[in-house]
């Protein structure tokens, strides 16, 4: 008999998260399970996932874009007295609104397969209520490390005594594993450790497809450049670091530019921060793309600079397009997915001039280069879809 499983989630935007949940649903297998998926945020044509979520999930959005873009409206005028009482008021309402839609979600889900076997908040965003939820079992994901992402020590304590609702934690690293039981010892024995499941085929197929480029991309891509692919966040993204690194490493002979993929809410900082460096002719800010493979393959090698992580998708997707990377030492997941340096180049974090010495490193010595490039292969083979997805499957029928 098939279970019954809902997956919650927050959105469906471009994202590392997004693009690994999308990877889990098509690959659990749809004869063991019935799958539902809630989705909080419809976000419209934001929403750049939902056409790759498999034929018979039934999905579920809880707030609708008008409600969203109304609360986005006060947010970003928070400044002023009137709409930062407007946003909180929002704010207030809809966390009333989600959790009473979640709940006549499941009874719709209940009719139709029974009852929930069980509820998988795969971004952690039902903590505050899950337990008003009826599910037999619940599951939390967690893919970011704690105490870098909350910071205050009465959000970390709060933030415990929700995953304590959930009857298993699972953190995509070891070293996420290790600290949230260090952090938490009442919750040994509940955490487990599963990797992000990656889809080799795809990326690699993905890496060779340049029908998405436009004329100047097609062009840009025959440079030789060095590549980032992160979201334009200068609060979990060191973006200080990435450019001062590398600015130092061409006032040293580096060559290659440096290409970043992605967008986000501080591109205009980002934007100043190459004007103050005056490295508009060096730095080019790709943008968005829902392939960023085919500029990882074309790359010299692969830069990452952050302030934490959970586990870093993009990290072992560059390595899956056989790309060395030099990332910082962040909390958590760059050490482990590179086995403390053995397979890439670690630098800690806010070090600008071990980043800038490492890429020096790297692009001036073709052997260093083809040292790490030697390490790649066996150790991305881990992360396999196939691998993965049986430790997902264990989790949900434990």
């Amino acid at each position: 008999m098939k279970k019954n499983l809902v997956v919650r989630s927050g959105s469906l935007r471009m994202g590392g998260l997004e693009r690994v949940l999308i990877e889990m649903l098509q690959n659990l297998d749809g004869n063991r399970y019935n799958i539902s998926l809630i989705i909080e945020d419809n976000s419209g044509k934001e929403n750049v996932f939902l056409d790759q979520v498999p034929k018979g999930i039934d999905i579920y959005f809880l707030k609708p874009e008008a409600l969203i873009e109304k609360t986005h409206y006060h947010r970003e005028r928070k400044k002023n007295l009137y709409h930062k009482f407007m946003y909180n008021l929002l704010m207030s309402k809809e966390h009333s609104f989600v959790v009473n839609k979640t709940k006549d979600v499941l009874k719709e889900i209940e009719k139709k397969y029974g009852e929930v076997d069980v509820f998988l908040d795969y971004d952690w965003g039902a903590r505050r209520y899950v337990e008003k939820l009826k599910a037999k079992r619940k599951i939390v994901w967690i893919h970011n490390s704690v105490p870098k992402l909350l910071k205050k020590e009465s959000k970390i304590i709060r933030f415990g005594k929700n995953l304590a609702k959930y009857d298993t934690v699972v953190a995509i690293c070891d070293d996420m594993k290790a600290e949230l039981e260090d952090i938490y010892p009442y919750l040994k024995g509940k955490v487990e450790r599963v990797y992000n499941p990656f889809n080799f085929k795809r990326i690699l197929d993905l890496s060779e497809d340049m029908s998405q480029l436009n004329e100047q991309q097609k062009e840009l891509i025959k440079d030789d450049y060095i590549i980032a692919v992160s979201r334009l966040d200068t609060v979990q993204k060191d973006y200080a670091t990435l450019i001062k690194g590398y600015k130092l490493a061409a006032e040293n002979g580096v060559k290659e530019k440096l290409y970043i993929v992605g967008d986000g809410p501080d591109r205009k900082e980002i934007e100043n921060l190459i004007k103050e460096s005056r490295l508009e002719g060096s730095i080019v800010l790709i943008g968005k793309t829902t392939n960023p493979y085919v500029w990882m393959k074309n790359s010299k090698l692969f830069v990452h600079s952050s302030n934490y992580e959970g586990l870093p998708t993009v990290l072992i997707e560059a390595m899956i397009c056989g790309k060395v990377v030099i990332s910082s030492n962040c909390p958590t997941g760059p050490y482990e997915i590179l086995k403390g340096g053995q397979c890439g180049v670690l630098f800690p974090v806010g070090d600008y001039k071990a980043l800038s010495a490492g890429l020096q490193n790297l692009l001036n010595n073709s052997l260093e280069l083809e040292k790490y490039e030697k390490t790649i292969e066996k150790r991305v083979l881990e992360f396999r879809s196939d691998v993965v997805i049986k430790e997902y499957e264990n989790i949900i029928d434990n």
